[in-house]
């Protein structure tokens, strides 16, 4: 009964009793889903624009460079027929129109959409981002009122007994680091997520073998990120375990020094 409480590293139940908290927001937090989703999808969408831009450049460039009045057909057939096979074939997946250049005018409109999208998804962000600020400052809120209202239940021999400097740490500190990393967390958790699951499928969309190549390198990044989290947290735990000391050591020595010399002491 005597010993000190030990610090919970339980992350599962104590993310579920933070979920808890936010509750209330529940509406607010689908809200904030919805613009992540609209902003993620612009944003993924942006480069398939461009990659259309550069292919009309791309285009443009060897249509410039292709004897006038041919079709493309005629020009293909012409490198199969040489032997040049390899440029026939890079040459049967373009949209040509020999002895005409870039093609401003749809490479103006392809720029433009790009151009929307972005300032769209930009736009989308920020609501994103406003909205979760004020679903967090509210929890944030209630949270600070709950432990007020615990603090004004609790006996003066609690007081007593600990250091104001850590109560301190508790209420100040710990509250500060909660709601950094609800704004923090929770928009880039779906953010992230949203913009995996996006990318992913444009990468299929565009080439699924080289999709494939690329995935091959994510099992190797989760299992990094996992140990670096499993050791951090023992650190993390410890980094603020040490600043409610200090606070309480300050608290105790600094802060009630005039206190102290009050009573003669």
């Amino acid at each position: 009964m005597n010993l000190p409480a030990e610090k919970s590293l339980n992350f599962t139940a104590s993310g579920k009793r933070l979920l808890g908290k936010l509750r209330p927001e529940r509406l607010w937090l689908a809200l904030v889903f919805a613009l992540a989703v609209i902003s993620v999808t612009f944003s993924v969408l942006g480069p398939r624009l461009l990659g259309e831009g550069t292919n009309l450049i791309f285009s443009g460039v060897v249509s410039k460079s292709l004897p006038s009045g041919s079709s493309q057909a005629d020009v293909i057939a012409g490198l199969r027929a040489s032997g040049d096979s390899t440029q026939a074939d890079m040459l049967s997946g373009m949209t040509l129109t020999p002895g005409l250049g870039i093609d401003f005018a749809m490479l103006s409109t392809v720029l433009f959409w790009a151009l929307a999208l972005y300032v769209l998804s930009s736009v989308f962000s920020w609501m994103q981002a406003y909205v979760l600020n004020g679903v967090v400052q509210r929890t944030v809120y209630r949270l600070r009122e709950e432990i007020a209202a615990k603090i004004n239940r609790l006996p003066l021999s609690y007081f007593d007994k600990k250091p104001r400097g850590e109560l301190l740490s508790r209420v100040t500190n710990d509250v500060d680091n909660i709601s950094q990393s609800l704004q923090q967390s929770l928009s880039q958790v779906v953010t992230s997520l949203l913009t995996v699951i996006g990318v992913i499928v444009m990468m299929l969309i565009l080439s699924p073998l080289l999709a494939l190549i690329a995935l091959v390198t994510v099992p190797l990044t989760l299992v990094i990120t996992a140990f670096i989290a499993k050791r951090s947290q023992k650190l993390f735990v410890a980094q603020w375990a040490n600043t409610g000391e200090l606070n309480g050591q300050i608290e105790e020595t600094f802060t009630g020094h005039a206190l102290v010399k009050v009573f003669g002491r």
